[in-house]
């Protein structure tokens, strides 16, 4: 009976335990959840500012380039119809340079023959 009556207190003590344990476990829960639900909270809220920076720093970056690109793609624009103007010029040039040689052989052939022909009316008075 004695045996009895102490594995009765012994059980006793132990759902006592058991229940003691199980009332510490929760109230560390309810306490201590909040932390570091709040300490995530604040983790994610930096990680989001960081990553805000970091998008905005990417966005401005891209803006700058992209001004850049339009400022380059002007800037080849305005060099290639300067190209094309100075090929234009060039062609002109080269046109008027072969018409200037032509116009230089005739008289060249002008000038030969004026001067044979004054040659020939020479000859012809100093025989005479």
């Amino acid at each position: 009976m004695l045996i009895m009556k102490i594995s009765s207190n012994f059980r006793k003590y132990n759902l006592t335990i058991l229940f003691i344990r199980t009332c510490f476990i929760l109230s560390l829960n309810v306490l201590i959840l909040p932390f570091v639900y709040a300490e995530n909270i604040e983790d994610l809220q930096k990680n989001a500012s960081i990553a805000y920076d970091k998008m905005m720093q990417a966005k401005q970056s891209a803006d700058t380039l992209n001004k850049d690109a339009v400022f380059a793609e002007k800037t080849l624009a305005a060099i290639k119809q300067k190209l094309a103007t100075a090929e234009r010029e060039a062609v002109t040039a080269r046109k008027k340079s072969e018409q200037a040689k032509i116009s230089m052989e005739q008289a060249i052939n002008q000038w030969k023959q004026a001067s044979d022909a004054l040659a020939n009316e020479w000859g012809k008075s100093e025989r005479k």
